[in-house]
């Protein structure tokens, strides 16, 4: 998956997944750009559920879903590097 924000166009895997204390704790895989850890609270997470299960958009998005993940292609339109060239962004300087 892409995260793309003003400070960072990051490629983010889904490595290890675990639990501290009542949160979900999600780390990048070794293959993302960046090392990542994302924490979610359970109201982060009823939030998002919610959030989710209310949108249009997310249930046409899982109606396509079959056809376009097994329809050929690997869902990204460019590769990291060439993005990182085009925006600038995540440049040490």
């Amino acid at each position: 998956m892409r995260v793309v924000s003003s400070l960072a166009d990051i490629d983010f895997s889904v490595g290890k997944i675990s639990r501290k204390g009542p949160n979900l704790v999600i780390e990048s895989s070794a293959d993302s750009t960046l090392p990542t850890k994302v924490t979610i609270t359970p109201g982060d997470a009823v939030r998002s559920v919610a959030k989710l299960l209310a949108s249009p958009a997310v249930w046409l998005f899982l109606l396509c879903l079959p056809f376009t993940a097994f329809g050929g292609g690997n869902g990204q339109a460019d590769g990291w590097e060439a993005r990182r060239q085009r925006t600038g962004l995540n440049k040490p300087w």
